[in-house]
């Protein structure tokens, strides 16, 4: 017999034995006559209004079972709204294991231990280029900003944009390209046209703004783009580059975007593990994200209520460890659950073909039950693995035997006062 039938039963008796008591007390004062055929009404009207009210006792949520079977009675009109069951078990929770770990920002495929930047010019650049002339000074002594120095003129030409086909423009040599070369080397090329053209020519190139090898940096506030050197700045360069956090760094996220690759590690963890540390390419964005994490405990557990979490996030002993563990004389260790509505991508292949049946795709989220026995010994070493989220519900039901205390309870509360006043009558 299921624990709700039983909670019908309970309710249909405690009704019954309250009516049957109150005929009996009024049969035991002398309302014999008049009352001779309300036991067996009573009888009948307590069962019928009993049966009509079987969830009548007081409960935290649903039963074990009940959760079980809450895809149970669904037609094929309601096959959008049922709900995934999943059972704890050790592949499932290794997958899991693994997909948090692949938020590592060690996991990118490229993380070499050189940015990759080595000071070259490409589109986009600022770049400041100054000439030197030696006395007397035949192309550059009086053109642009001129000055004499000692035996020598140097003309600084004005800041040049290098354009979309990788050149810039040099006075008496025209246009020449710079993309992919270094200052070094576009100095010796600008030195080599003007050697028959300027006497004893030198120049010196230098990157103003280095637009095209830069990385985003975003936080609550404040916006920078930090220009990458050959020094291989690391990701803890930018989030200093920003200002560093100004939130408590147990809720702060660091987000790292690679091209289509998106990572988000704790930034915790970005401290604690040097790994994660890694050297940044043109073109990062990092964003430095406020998400205090939450979740709910329900249910046979000490603590009813909502508890944050760290971002760098824990497990599900760890959740029950918060809530005050399970009440020994309500909970039924066998139903542990877990309320979350899961992303469909990250469904397995199997699930994902069940629920694109009924209508489900890429972008939506399923809601998913994952069901933990704590009977089973193994499972503790499940918990340690199985990850919570951000507004996760973790629900304990209650004992069957629970229910029973509870039906005792209240058959006590309505026969104790019958049997009191009684006993007082009789004294008399």
């Amino acid at each position: 017999m299921k624990e709700r039938e039983l909670r019908c039963i309970f309710s249909s008796f405690s009704q019954f034995i309250f009516l049957y008591s109150f005929i009996f007390f009024l049969d035991f004062i002398g309302m014999k006559h008049s009352m001779k055929n309300y036991p067996l009404r009573a009888v009948s009207f307590a069962l019928i209004f009993g049966l009509s009210a079987c969830s009548s006792l007081p409960t935290s949520g649903p039963s074990h079972s009940a959760v079980l079977d809450i895809n149970q009675g669904a037609d094929a009109s309601e096959l959008a709204t049922k709900v995934n069951v999943v059972e704890l078990n050790e592949l499932l929770v290794q997958q899991m294991y693994m997909a948090q770990q692949s938020q590592r920002f060690s996991g990118f495929a490229d993380v070499s231990g050189s940015s990759g930047y080595a000071g070259a010019v490409n589109v986009g650049d600022v770049l400041e280029i100054s000439i030197w002339e030696a006395p007397p000074a035949v192309l550059f002594g009086t053109t642009f900003s001129s000055e004499g120095q000692g035996s020598g003129h140097v003309t600084q030409l004005p800041s040049q944009i290098v354009n979309k086909n990788g050149t810039v423009t040099v006075p008496f040599v025209g246009n020449i390209s710079v993309v992919g070369k270094t200052p070094e080397v576009v100095q010796a090329q600008i030195v080599a046209s003007l050697r028959r053209k300027a006497n004893q020519p030198q120049a010196v190139v230098k990157i103003a703004n280095n637009n095209s090898a830069d990385v985003t940096v975003i936080r609550q506030g404040n916006t920078v783009r930090m220009p990458l050197t050959s020094n291989d700045e690391r990701v803890l360069d930018a989030v200093a580059a920003v200002g560093g956090s100004t939130e408590n760094i147990e809720d702060v996220t660091v987000q790292l975007t690679r091209g289509n690759q998106v990572k988000t590690l704790a930034f915790e963890t970005l401290i604690a593990d040097p790994k994660q540390n890694i050297v940044l390419r043109a073109g990062d964005v990092i964003s430095l994200l406020n998400t205090p994490y939450k979740f709910t405990g329900l249910g046979a557990v000490g603590n009813n209520q909502q508890l944050r979490f760290s971002s760098s996030g824990i497990t599900l002993a760890e959740a029950i460890g918060k809530m005050g563990g399970l009440i020994d004389t309500r909970s039924d260790p066998r139903g542990v659950f877990v309320f979350r509505y899961t992303p469909f991508a990250q469904l397995d292949s199997k699930a994902q073909q069940e629920w694109a049946a009924k209508g489900y795709g890429n972008g939506m989220e399923v809601p998913t039950v994952y069901r933990a026995n704590l009977l089973q010994p193994e499972t503790m070493f499940l918990l340690q693995r199985f990850p919570i989220q951000d507004k996760d519900i973790v629900y304990v039901s209650n004992a069957p035997l629970s229910e029973f205390q509870k039906f005792l309870r209240m058959i006590f509360s309505i026969t104790s006062p019958v049997t009191s006043t009684t006993n007082t009558i009789r004294s008399y």
